[in-house]
């Protein structure tokens, strides 16, 4: 690593030390300043959550049983795992949340006062409210969220690392992982556009070859087939399209479809990849695994949309 990237990490590791000792500072206070008298919210004692803010509502709710294991959902999609982790683990803090002030004045400050920051209430029996809280401002240089729980005067400090933990966007809620198939469980990739299509397969003496139309068989390029296998490997969206957009696209009648076949025994499944441009700078993207439209930019599809040119080794 040069010296002067080697810098930049030492001074962020530097940055997040000093975050966590403001936290670890915060969170010696006597029990007395801690924020007290909570209803047990959690995973297990909760079964829906309500995330609201002047714009959004996120309502999650956790389906499942004993037997099939419980999972949360939004707009019966699934919730994003590493989201919904980070979510708990805020929540489980405000347990030992550090009381900031006790007058109401401070509360607009803060972005805590009635009718500011976003509401989180959590329910048990999709009915009941257990708790109800204010989530005001975000501090990224402490990584500190104003907490408020509604119908108190006292402001409470939990540690945050981001600042849409308290998320009241639903798509931000939803898993933005398009694919993730690791290379070596993919067994085939067919390629078909409008006006061509080709197989990418590996032949007996595996090498990686390209089959068109016509049967002829030439070789892959390497840094073409790298370029697919690494775009399948984790393809992020950068967001979704908006119901009433999504239910008039015909995805019948792709742009591109990439059909990926995996090995027997793979983690991932065969599937299939539809796009439809969007525009200069993104596409509709549509799997059989989701009902959800995912957008994809054009630079993160672009290493996997490759035409049988591309892989031309001469």
């Amino acid at each position: 690593m040069k010296s002067k990237q080697l810098g930049y990490v030492l001074m962020a590791l530097i940055v997040v030390g000093i975050a966590g000792l403001v936290i670890r500072v915060i969170a010696r206070t006597g029990p007395e300043d801690m924020l007290a008298g909570l209803v047990q919210v959690s995973r297990e004692a909760s079964d829906k959550i309500i995330i609201t803010s002047d714009e959004f509502e996120a309502e999650l709710v956790r389906l499942g049983d004993e037997n099939t294991g419980y999972a949360w959902f939004i707009n019966d999609e699934p919730v994003f795992v590493p989201k919904l982790e980070q979510f708990w683990l805020a929540v489980s803090d405000l347990y030992s949340a550090q009381l900031i002030a006790e007058n109401p004045s401070s509360q607009t400050r803060m972005g805590v006062a009635d009718g500011e920051g976003v509401q989180v209430s959590f329910f048990q029996d999709r009915r009941s409210l257990q708790e109800k809280f204010i989530v005001g401002t975000w501090k990224p240089e402490i990584r500190l969220c104003y907490v408020r729980r509604a119908g108190h005067d006292e402001v409470y400090g939990v540690p945050c690392p981001l600042g849409n933990i308290f998320d009241p966007i639903p798509d931000g809620w939803k898993n933005p992982v398009v694919v993730a198939i690791p290379p070596q469980e993919i067994a085939s990739v067919e390629f078909t556009y409008l006006d061509e299509r080709f197989l990418l397969i590996m032949n007996p003496d595996e090498e990686w070859v390209v089959v068109g139309e016509d049967g002829e068989v030439i070789p892959a390029h390497p840094l073409a087939v790298n370029s697919v296998f690494g775009a399948l490997q984790v393809l992020v969206s950068s967001g979704f399209a908006e119901e009433e957009v999504a239910d008039e696209l015909n995805f019948a009648v792709p742009d591109a479809m990439i059909r990926v076949v995996t090995k027997e025994g793979s983690s991932a499944p065969t599937t299939r990849l539809r796009f439809l441009i969007r525009d200069e700078l993104s596409l509709y993207l549509a799997v059989p695994t989701s009902a959800t439209t995912f957008i994809v930019d054009q630079a993160a599809a672009g290493g996997l949309l490759l035409r049988k040119d591309a892989f031309l080794t001469n």
